[in-house]
């Protein structure tokens, strides 16, 4: 994929020392979960590397040792929970749907028998503060909250047998990190210059990559949902053949739809598909008939990183960082230094950035020009996206953003609790999302919208995806195009 042109990148920083700033690299926070920024997997030819091989129902076992094995075989799904199923009875094993979800425990369950010794029925409590839907999507709760699941017992040729089981799977933080791996979906932001991911996780097998275009046909996440777009038709689904890949190339079936599709929009299926299946390239077929494709535009950038030198301020002076000390951005750095600012953010142009000035107010300064945007009290560091617009709030002020021109989006944004307030924010590299950490009574919060715009201007967001937030956040940026730190 081409790198992004310099001259649309951001650069953001806070004005502090490099010290500080390496602690606050030292925490991050992935999307849709927290931990490490780690590459992305390829959604490979074979069954993972890893493969647990749980034991079957044991000889004798009673409905306590079966929902234990049970659970322990749900870990493995492979062959589609080819072992799990061995716990069910004869029927349930052909309707029960591990697909359905996954609920993540938080603290260890424990089992209570409230049935007879003729017709066990036992209730599997545990506590979760995350979970999976049938379509990926990761959901993460600020609390953890009480669930218990019923099972019932029957005996299948003098042996216990689960009789009665919710659909999907319940796993432990350790075990579901082992038997589901991460993936993303990508769609276009509205110009067409970026690919943006939409992070779900499925269960590792043979047949990952079909259910992950499936989900990619499916569009983005209710957060996203119109702050990118995908170039699929509408309606269209996995043909008769769905997904092959070989020797890092992949071809994929889709339905009817697509064969009216333009070489160009073709194209650009194809640079979705490529990018959330991890391959080299992809020929699309419609009903086993390959179809052409135009790529003679240039492609859309993955995960924009901006270049040049890192930026530094150090209250007398703000700049470039370099061997000889700090070189000075003209027509930017000396409103800086002189307004006392604590935080700034600079646009690649080189020729404006926003602040926050020492006497608490956001401002925007372009070619030496100055001007004061948000005069609201108890302000955090702004943001600043590629079509120019400034991004502000603070703990009493509600999220807004100014244009060039310094007018304000009129932006309400209901998705912030009443009882809390905002204690940092950032805007993604590709400007399509806005993080947002938040301080409640519940804790630390963070919170990430979708961006909906028309012709670059924002007209309002997406409802929100929380993500974890371990410990006190004192401000966020963007480490990568899916982590934040």
């Amino acid at each position: 994929m081409s790198r992004m042109d310099p001259r649309n990148a951001l650069r953001a920083l806070g004005v502090a020392l490099a010290a500080a700033l390496a602690a606050a690299l030292s925490a991050c926070v992935g999307i849709p979960v927290s931990g490490p920024v780690v590459a992305g997997p390829v959604v490979g030819e074979n069954e993972p590397d890893f493969v647990l091989n749980p034991s079957g129902p044991a000889v004798g076992a009673d409905p306590t040792g079966i929902l234990n094995g049970f659970m322990a075989a749900v870990r493995a799904p492979q062959s589609d929970y080819k072992v799990a199923r061995l716990f069910l009875t004869p029927q349930l094993a052909q309707t029960w749907e591990p697909d359905a979800g996954v609920i993540i425990w938080s603290s260890a369950p424990s089992l209570a028998n409230r049935g007879t010794a003729e017709a066990p029925f036992i209730d599997y409590a545990f506590e979760t503060r995350a979970s999976v839907d049938a379509d990926g999507r990761y959901r993460a709760s600020a609390a953890p909250a009480p669930r218990t699941l019923g099972f019932a017992f029957t005996q299948v040729d003098g042996q216990w047998r689960i009789s009665a089981a919710p659909d999907g799977v319940v796993l432990g933080e350790a075990g579901f990190s082992r038997a589901f791996t991460e993936y993303a979906l990508y769609f276009f932001d509205p110009t067409g210059r970026y690919l943006v991911p939409d992070v779900r996780w499925f269960a590792a097998r043979q047949t990952t990559p079909s259910v992950v275009v499936t989900a990619l046909l499916g569009g983005p996440d209710a957060w996203l949902r119109h702050a990118v777009i995908s170039d699929f038709p509408a309606g269209t689904t996995l043909g008769p053949r769905s997904v092959v890949l070989n020797a890092g190339r992949a071809t994929v079936d889709l339905s009817p739809e697509v064969a009216s599709a333009s070489p160009q929009q073709l194209d650009r299926m194809r640079q979705q598909l490529v990018q959330t299946l991890d391959v080299a390239d992809v020929t699309i077929t419609a009903d086993g008939v390959p179809l052409r494709t135009d790529s003679s535009e240039t492609p859309a950038t993955v995960d924009p990183h901006p270049e040049g030198t890192v930026l530094v301020g150090t209250g007398t002076e703000f700049g470039h960082a370099g061997a000889d000390g700090i070189t000075p951005i003209e027509g930017v750095s000396e409103a800086i230094v002189a307004d006392g600012a604590t935080a700034a953010v600079v646009a690649a142009s080189q020729t404006s950035a926003a602040y926050l000035a020492a006497d608490g107010t956001v401002r925007r300064v372009t070619a030496g020009v100055t001007a004061v945007l948000d005069t609201r009290g108890s302000l955090v560091a702004p943001a600043l996206d590629e079509f120019g617009w400034v991004w502000s709030a603070g703990a009493l002020s509600p999220l807004e953003a100014f244009d060039v021109g310094g007018e304000p989006a009129g932006l309400l944004v209901d998705a912030i609790p009443p009882d809390a307030s905002i204690v940092a924010l950032a805007v993604s590299r590709d400007s399509t999302r806005l993080a947002v950490a938040l301080r409640s009574p519940a804790g630390p919060r963070l919170l990430v919208f979708g961006i909906v715009r028309v012709n670059g201007a924002p007209t309002s967001l997406d409802p929100p995806l929380e993500l974890p937030a371990a410990g006190a956040i004192a401000s966020i940026a963007w480490a990568d195009d899916r982590s934040l730190v």
